[in-house]
């Protein structure tokens, strides 16, 4: 049976951005292109994969019957970003459906994050492999989940990682079914750069044609592949 609704979730390049007046996404360009209805979006701003992941997962679990009916639509984040739960309730009134607060990690983020990724860096820490397992772990979940509930789906980059050179990360990376995933050597954010298709050059995020020309190459791999079904 093919979906009748779409599901979407991922970062702020799956989301509107009313200060730069871009009232369109790729996931909302896709869900018109394949004729779709709106079943549920969690994509925000900031977050990792991780949230990704995991809210992708609740929300299935908490929607059996609507997500039966659903194609999703899963944006891959950068690795560097960490996230955890809280317990402040932080933006619960954003996803009011969950019950989960999170939050993000990211080195750049203030001067205590840098701090606190110095010291793991003085205990070793290799942050390239750590944003690799971050964004591949989660893939995999989600691939796994999704084809347990046979839940067809698309996932690629919304912004890239570093390139992998170790072994262990390499053969995780091998095991992603790249049928469903668009180009996982790329991302959206490479594209936009690529083709000049920003927003606002100090934050660079997909203008209307940014988001308008991926959603169609997205809509020409599903359809090249038979990705409506599973």
């Amino acid at each position: 049976m093919e979906p009748t609704h779409i599901f979407i979730n991922g970062c702020s390049f799956l989301t509107f951005r009313p200060r730069d007046n871009i009232m369109t996404h790729a996931g909302l360009e896709l869900e018109k292109l394949m004729g779709l209805k709106r079943g549920g979006h969690l994509a925000g701003g900031g977050r990792g994969n991780r949230r990704v992941s995991a809210t992708t997962k609740i929300w299935c679990e908490r929607n059996p019957k609507l997500a039966k009916k659903c194609f999703f639509l899963i944006g891959i984040t950068a690795g560097s970003r960490v996230d955890f739960p809280t317990n402040d309730g932080y933006k619960r009134k954003k996803f009011p459906s969950l019950r989960t607060t999170w939050k993000t990690f990211s080195p750049q983020k203030n001067l205590f994050t840098e701090r606190f990724y110095r010291e793991l860096f003085n205990l070793g820490l290799d942050f390239n492999q750590l944003a690799q397992y971050e964004s591949i772990e989660a893939i995999l979940s989600l691939q796994y989940y999704f084809k347990y509930k046979k839940y067809p789906y698309l996932m690629y980059n919304t912004l890239p990682d570093p390139a992998i050179e170790n072994k262990d990360v390499r053969v995780l990376y091998e095991s992603v079914d790249q049928r469903r995933f668009y180009k996982i050597e790329s991302s959206h954010f490479d594209f936009i750069k690529e083709k000049n298709l920003i927003a606002r050059a100090d934050d660079p995020h997909p203008d209307k044609e940014g988001h308008v020309y991926w959603a169609k190459q997205l809509m020409e791999f599903i359809d090249a592949n038979n990705l409506r079904t599973i």
